[in-house]
C-alpha cells in the first residue's frame, strides 16, 4: 500500500514555500516578477502532481476541496505554459490555497 502521508507532507511543504515567498507581495508585484511567478508555478505543479497521487478515498472524504482544479492547473502549467494568465494564478492562490492547506493538515493518518 502506498504511503499517502508522503504526498500530504510534500503538499504542505510546498504550500508553505508559496506562502513564504508571497509574504508582503502585492498582486501588482506578483504580476511584474517573473522569478516569483516561475517559482509559484513550479510549486503549483508539485502540489497538483501530489494531489493526483492521493487516494480516491481521501478525496471523497474531503469533497469541499476542488481536487480536480489543482490537477488541471498542474496540467495547464506543464503543457500550456505559454498561455498562463498570472492574474488568474494569483486569484486561484487567494481562493484555494488556504483551504487546501487546512484540509491536508486535518486529514487523518492513512494506514
Amino acid at each position: 500500500m502506498l504511503d499517502y502521508n508522503l504526498y500530504k507532507n510534500v503538499i504542505l511543504e510546498v504550500i508553505e514555500k508559496i506562502e513564504n515567498s508571497l509574504v508582503g507581495v502585492s498582486t501588482k508585484e506578483f504580476l511584474k516578477d517573473p522569478e516569483i511567478q516561475d517559482a509559484t508555478l513550479m510549486r503549483l505543479q508539485v502540489i497538483g502532481e501530489n494531489i493526483k497521487n492521493l487516494s480516491l478515498k481521501i478525496k471523497k472524504k474531503n469533497k469541499d476541496i476542488k481536487w480536480k482544479k489543482f490537477e488541471k492547473l498542474r496540467d495547464i502549467i506543464s503543457h500550456k505554459y505559454q498561455s498562463i494568465d498570472y492574474l488568474l494564478i494569483w486569484s486561484f492562490l487567494e481562493t484555494n490555497l488556504k483551504e487546501l492547506k487546512q484540509t491536508i493538515q486535518n486529514l487523518e493518518e492513512e494506514a
